[in-house]
């Protein structure tokens, strides 16, 4: 056993731990087994912020604590108080903006033929032994023919294309997006006794467009033994810094430039941050 796996023993999982060990198993280790924040501080980002502010509004509407017509004055009078992260200024702009036209021109009259079982709904499962936790952003069952789908509040882009297939540059994104869908397919299943018949992503950046799938068994399926096969790999990770020296100035890693100086939790106390060739990149 390594040194890590009595810490490993203990975790609750969730999909983004895994999906955290996937992208940078370094960014795993300080964020769920160092826990040291006088060596790595964990900090939030500018486009988190922005996402946690329009998700926690969205709520209050689910809710029935904001309505429509209020939802564009809340979230322009309690920006500044939610949102303290920057970036580029010509990034902000737009974001604000186009989060406000959002709440602006959404009536949400596409939720007239679903009844609410639950908003940031908590939801707790077991696969294989494994403990799971998550938080479902909208859970709905359909009055016309009585089944549940999965809407989760998205600010990425509207993947598919006019033909239906999925944006070239969207792919990587929508497989991850469809694994948590998945995973909550299989805690809803254990809650009510059935799968959802759809998934459903609100773009609210595309102004509330729709993204919709249906329940896909086999998809399901390959999703669960990924969650498996992921933890398996975070048991037996006996160097989860060996990846400092595969980032170190690698321009075939340039890809992760973006993620890591804006989008890591650790991106101002990690050590491959601070590498000249990776500031040159």
């Amino acid at each position: 056993m390594n040194e890590y796996r009595k810490e490993i023993d203990k975790m609750t999982w969730s999909y983004s731990r895994l999906t955290t060990f996937e992208h940078c198993k370094y960014e795993f280790y300080l964020n769920y087994i160092l826990q040291d924040d006088s060596l790595y501080l964990a900090e939030g980002n500018y486009y988190a912020e922005v996402g946690s502010f329009v998700h926690e509004i969205l709520a209050m509407i689910f809710n029935g604590e904001l309505t429509p017509d209020e939802a564009t004055e809340y979230y322009v009078d309690n920006f500044d108080q939610n949102v303290f992260y920057q970036t580029r200024e010509s990034i902000m702009d737009k974001t604000f903006e186009t989060c406000a036209d959002y709440f602006n021109n959404e009536d949400f009259s596409w939720l007239n033929d679903y009844e609410i079982l639950g908003v940031e709904q908590k939801v707790t499962c077991k696969i294989d032994g494994y403990s799971f936790l998550g938080f479902i952003d909208l859970l709905l069952r359909d009055k016309r023919d009585g089944k549940i789908v999965i809407v989760d509040n998205k600010s990425s882009d509207y993947p598919f294309r006019q033909d239906g297939k999925v944006k070239a540059n969207a792919k990587d994104n929508f497989e991850k997006y469809k694994k948590q869908m998945y995973f909550y397919s299989h805690a809803i299943h254990e809650t009510y006794g059935e799968f959802p018949k759809e998934l459903t992503w609100n773009h609210f950046k595309n102004g509330g467009k729709l993204a919709t799938i249906p329940f896909n068994q086999k998809e399901y399926e390959q999703t669960i033994q990924w969650m498996l096969d992921t933890i398996h790999l975070i048991e037996n990770e006996e160097d989860f810094q060996s990846v400092i020296e595969e980032l170190d100035g690698n321009p075939e890693l340039k890809g992760e430039y973006f993620y890591c100086h804006n989008l890591c939790s650790f991106r101002n106390s990690c050590e491959a941050n601070q590498c000249t060739e990776w500031k040159e990149l």
